[in-house]
């Protein structure tokens, strides 16, 4: 047989192109994807080898040798598996996206149907010969590929190109099945010559392929560096062997190189995940839930998780395969279906991809409520790390509500020593006549402790959440109940009131008529400290919705009350919060006074008697004062400071 020339095809030569210019936006991938072809190879040899007693080279061991020869500027990858024949050369090197892995399978799934063999002794195949190869032109003025198919009778074949629209296929000279391609590196390519950055690219991209990879160097006076080649990778992926093989000591190791090498004493995950599915998706998981929140958890760029292909690396951090309120999770998803895509943007569309997400999302679900059931004090150390992002998934994902709810904790006022409690065991300790699963939200939950809207509920032996997370209130707006048992917030409306009542008589509304508002007003009852409250609505005008008698004080003189159905102070704090600069004015809310308070009752009986007595606007303002200051946020308080004086003036001269 003579040398032959032939032109590469009209979308070869665009798809050469494409790959040297823009198809892959790393040069270093064409190492992954020609180890990915070996690999291939010596799995097609591997289970060729159970069907044709007639294969050749059955003796030999299945390796993938990398040479790197300074002297003569060239990167060597040869294995020990299948080989090519002259035709299938052609097919799989000379014809766009005809990929040797997709015929191959094609001709094992006719073996399966005639029953030649069995689905146990398939191979897992890895990579395509088509795209993938063509990546060496990123490095290479020349490829050279030379093989030698197992088939008995075959003879060595050597195909070469320079990437420039054609290629030379001629007879060639080898000893044993396999294939050998050699690169001609670019000038700009030199880098990889180096053994550091050849072992560095192995680690991260092929660390974990099945077969051994090995390494030798032949120095710049055509010196072999390593009689003996040495292997640079692990070939044993730990996600992919048995949880029964494995001591908690591999995975603790596993989970430190996930994690970057290096962790804390104290920070161990406070659970792990490792799992294989065969349907509809084949997938091999080993996840983490970290000992201690990532630095970059609330990053754009952060860590995820790593996506494989194959035991071949394919996404550093793949961003995809869990939704964003389980960002925090780390570890590695290594999948039977999919391809060594050639762009982040394929893969990220890949259909795989979806079903990979579902099963994933519903088993980590799955393992943080058993690890809630299991050992609640770790779940505890668990929820004040990623408790915040995993409620963002109440607001996000919907269809996973029912499991989100049930991993939900809160602190209350029922424990004094910061211990969390479940919605199911609130419910459960709520008395007969309770109808709301009550909460108080806003920024300090010292504040919250001490906050003066507890006080009735209190009273009552009613448990009060307490909810300091800017995220809280959102999760509401998506929660509104939890087995029929409404949330009800102790600084919004009026306590004794239904809250569908509340709604159709107060609505944080501008749009709100005065006939509504009247209404509303009529329907109230008398007070004993009516004079003071019409004295305070007049004195306090536009700053204050209203003014009514409390019915949710039992020791505080004073309190402010968000309109029942309308934004909370703490809700338009966060929107502030959310978009800066932008100027977004407080509406204005109810002070509620206590008509049993020592000093409110004094004031009323002053006012009732004599409504021009000069200290009652200033005690109104005192009033208002310590309703503010309770929650933290004075409007005036330099003002509110000269009242105090003024005030405990007055009592020491008395």
């Amino acid at each position: 047989m003579s040398s032959e020339t032939h032109e590469f095809k009209a979308e070869v030569a665009a798809l050469l192109n494409l790959v040297t210019n823009s198809l892959y936006t790393n040069s270093e991938i064409f190492l992954r994807e020609l180890i990915s072809n070996a690999a291939d190879a010596l799995d097609k040899a591997r289970f060729q080898a159970l069907v044709d007693s007639a294969l050749d080279g059955k003796e030999l061991e299945s390796q993938i040798l990398i040479t790197v020869n300074k002297q003569a500027g060239t990167l060597t990858i040869e294995d020990t598996g299948i080989g090519m024949t002259r035709d299938e050369t052609a097919q799989n090197l000379g014809t766009i996206a005809h990929s040797g892995t997709l015929r191959y399978l094609e001709e094992m799934q006719k073996a399966r149907i005639a029953g030649e063999t069995s689905g146990a002794a398939e191979p897992n195949l890895i990579g395509q010969f088509g795209v993938g190869f063509y990546s060496a032109f990123m490095v290479a003025d020349e490829v050279v590929v030379t093989t030698l198919s197992g088939k008995p009778g075959s003879e060595a074949i050597i195909w070469r190109s320079r990437g420039d629209g054609s290629y030379q296929v001629e007879p060639g000279t080898r000893d044993q099945r396999g294939t050998t391609i050699v690169l001609t590196l670019k000038s700009e390519a030199k880098e990889f010559l180096d053994r550091w950055r050849i072992e560095a690219l192995v680690k991260r991209y092929s660390n974990y392929v099945m077969h051994p990879i090995r390494l030798r160097v032949i120095d710049e006076q055509g010196e072999d560096k390593d009689p003996e080649p040495r292997q640079i990778n692990a070939a044993s992926a730990i996600w992919a062997r048995s949880s029964s093989e494995l001591e908690d000591s591999d995975y603790t190791e596993f989970y430190k190189h996930v994690m970057g090498g290096f962790v804390m004493p104290g920070d161990e995950p406070f659970a792990r995940l490792h799992f294989t599915a065969d349907a509809p998706i084949q997938f091999h998981a080993l996840l983490f839930v970290p000992g201690r929140a990532p630095a970059d958890l609330f990053q754009e760029d952060r860590k995820a998780l790593q996506l494989y292909a194959r035991r071949v690396l394919v996404m550093e951090n793949c961003d995809t395969l869990l939704p964003q309120y389980l960002r925090f999770v780390r570890g590695v998803v290594d999948s039977q279906d999919l391809p060594l895509n050639v762009s982040r943007e394929m893969l990220q569309e890949h259909k795989s991809l979806a079903a990979i997400r579902r099963q994933l999302t519903r088993k980590t679900l799955k393992l943080l409520a058993e690890l809630a059931e299991e050992d609640a004090a770790k779940y505890t150390k668990m929820w004040n790390e990623f408790g915040s992002v995993i409620k963002e998934g109440l607001h996000t994902d919907g269809g996973q509500r029912a499991e989100l709810t049930e991993l939900l904790r809160y602190r209350h006022v029922a424990d004094t020593d910061d211990g969390l409690i479940s919605l199911k065991d609130y419910v459960a300790a709520m008395g007969e006549d309770q109808k709301y699963i009550w909460y108080v939200a806003g920024p300090n939950e010292t504040a919250l402790r001490n906050s003066p809207h507890l006080e009735a509920v209190r009273a009552k032996g009613e448990n009060v959440l307490l909810m300091s997370d800017p995220v809280d209130e959102w999760v509401l707006q998506s929660l509104s109940d939890y087995e029929g048992k409404p949330f009800r917030s102790v600084t919004q409306g009026e306590l004794d009131e239904p809250a569908e009542d509340e709604d159709s008589d107060e609505q944080d509304d501008d749009s709100d008529s005065a006939d509504d508002e009247d209404k509303a007003k009529d329907k109230r009852e008398p007070s004993p400290i009516d004079p003071l409250l019409n004295l305070a609505r007049v004195v306090l005008g536009d700053r204050v919705r209203d003014v009514r008698a409390s019915k949710r004080l039992t020791e505080s003189p004073s309190c402010l009350v968000d309109a029942a159905g309308g934004l909370s102070r703490n809700m338009e704090r966060i929107l502030r919060m959310a978009q800066p600069g932008t100027k977004m004015g407080a509406s204005p809310r109810i002070l509620e006074l206590n008509p049993d308070h020592s000093f409110v009752k004094a004031a009323s009986k002053i006012s009732e008697t004599n409504k021009d007595d000069p200290r009652l606007p200033e005690w109104v303002e005192i009033l208002h004062d310590l309703a503010a200051l309770a929650e933290g946020t004075v409007p005036d308080p330099a003002g509110a400071a000269k009242r105090f004086v003024k005030v405990l003036n007055t009592l020491a001269e008395s």
